[in-house]
């Protein structure tokens, strides 16, 4: 037999240089891997607010938060605030920006959502918290031992109300008779009801319309607390106001619970450090002490008129409302569960525990 050659392999340039590529790619990827931990690049988190940057709990509470996370986190995480509406302007559509991905948290009102978080009604209920701080550390207490429902895929940051609303008007305002046929804003069902049960006629209105809905002579008034009053200039608007504590009006920072998980353990950890009952106590620092100092300051200037109701007045709008509260506990099977677990949990806390 005579010798096999051995045939010499011929290599393409394309060969040569994806060879060559690979070489490169297997010298320098040891570098891309070191540079990516040097620079540590932080993950970012886009919270969005419909209110103006300037407006009290944008400015003093969501922007604050903001600042102490990433600070906080170490370089695992960055917050970056989009206000004014930037990422979407219609306070109904803020928890869809979220299910959507434009938004990784949101301030929203669980209410604009109907059917989702209707447990959240609680706090509307008329005159059963006194302020900001006991309605949403019991809400967020509950919400913690899965007591309310409609929040199973959502991390929860912040859930809690915001103080009882009060009443606005054009006209005005000394006692509850005043109300009568009178339209005025509300910002729910049960808040209809309320005004209904008062004589007035309620017209639902989301907030940031509301002061051009008092302008133009749509409305005459509306229920809102003292924060609302100033963020949407509805002090401009009005002329008479009647310090009554009607109900909150539940409020939340909720974040996809699938985007939370997502986020590396160093991350999760410091969001955790600043929620729950730790934004409770932020957020409700700047709500309660507000209810009070805003309508000192609309009643220093003298040109609206700021009534504080008396006890008669207190009295007369309890027996007025109570079927509204009655109304509410019966609608649905667990509506009374709810009423009393809450109702217990703010004994609890109005006892300090």
């Amino acid at each position: 037999m005579g010798r096999t050659s051995k045939i010499p392999k011929v290599t393409s340039d394309k060969e040569i240089r994806l060879n060559s590529f690979i070489k490169c790619l297997a010298a320098i990827a040891p570098l891309i891997v070191f540079s990516s931990a040097a620079i540590g690049q932080p993950v970012v988190l886009k919270f969005a607010s419909f209110e103006s940057p300037q407006a009290p709990f944008t400015a003093k509470v969501f922007a604050a938060w903001a600042e102490d996370v990433t600070k906080d986190s170490n370089g695992a995480l960055k917050v970056e605030m989009f206000t004014g509406g930037t990422l979407g302007r219609n306070p109904l559509q803020q928890f869809k920006l979220v299910q959507d991905g434009i938004a990784d948290l949101v301030w929203m009102v669980p209410g604009y959502t109907p059917g989702r978080f209707d447990d959240t009604e609680i706090v509307e209920l008329p005159a059963i918290v006194n302020n900001s701080l006991e309605g949403s550390m019991v809400l967020t207490r509950m919400a913690a031992r899965n007591e309310l429902v409609g929040f199973a895929d959502l991390k929860l940051v912040f859930l809690g109300n915001v103080p009882p609303v009060n009443i606005h008007g054009k006209f005005p305002i000394r006692t509850l008779a005043d109300l009568k046929g009178k339209r005025m804003r509300v910002g729910s069902s049960v808040g209809a009801k309320m005004a209904e049960s008062l004589g007035a006629v309620p017209v639902i209105i989301g907030a940031p319309a509301t002061t051009e809905a008092i302008a133009k002579g749509v409305v005459d008034g509306t229920f809102a607390e003292w924060i609302f009053i100033r963020a949407f200039k509805i002090e401009e608007v009005v002329s008479s106001h009647l310090v009554l504590p009607l109900g909150g009006t539940a409020v939340m920072v909720p974040m996809l619970k699938s985007r939370y998980d997502s986020l590396p353990p160093a991350a999760r950890a410091v969001i955790d450090r600043h929620s729950g009952e730790a934004f409770v106590k932020r957020f409700a620092a700047v709500a309660d002490i507000a209810q009070t100092e805003i309508p000192a300051e609309v009643a220093q200037r003298g040109k609206n008129t700021v009534i504080t109701a008396d006890a008669a007045t207190r009295a007369a709008f309890a027996t007025a409302t109570k079927p509204v509260a009655d109304e509410w506990r019966q609608a649905k099977p667990r509506n009374e569960r709810v009423y009393q677990t809450f109702t217990a949990e703010l004994a609890r806390v109005r006892a300090g525990k």
